[in-house]
């Protein structure tokens, strides 16, 4: 699995078709011909990506507004964002 540094800038990929259903976020992409579902807290990442960040930045974020644990909030969105990383929905720089 993909790790992310502190200094990690972070990213969506630009080349997706969305839509918002009711409390859901589909993506599309053309490129990979899949489609993805995103609600709570997937959403809530997703959004604060339409602008480069950085991951720790990210996770100051995420602990303030789901009031985890750093170290929880750390690994749980490592795995998420090397979710979107291997999808190709997320660029990194």
């Amino acid at each position: 699995m993909r790790r992310f540094g502190p200094e990690d800038r972070l990213s969506r990929t630009n080349d997706l078709l969305s839509t918002e259903l009711d409390q859901e976020t589909v993506l599309m992409s053309i490129d990979a011909g899949a489609y993805y579902g995103l609600e709570g807290a997937a959403l809530s990442i997703w959004e604060k990506l339409e602008n480069p960040t950085s991951f720790s930045a990210l996770v100051d974020c995420l602990v303030q507004e789901y009031r985890v644990s750093r170290e929880t909030c750390t690994s749980d969105l490592q795995k998420f964002l090397a979710e979107l990383a291997r999808e190709g929905l997320l660029h990194v720089e």
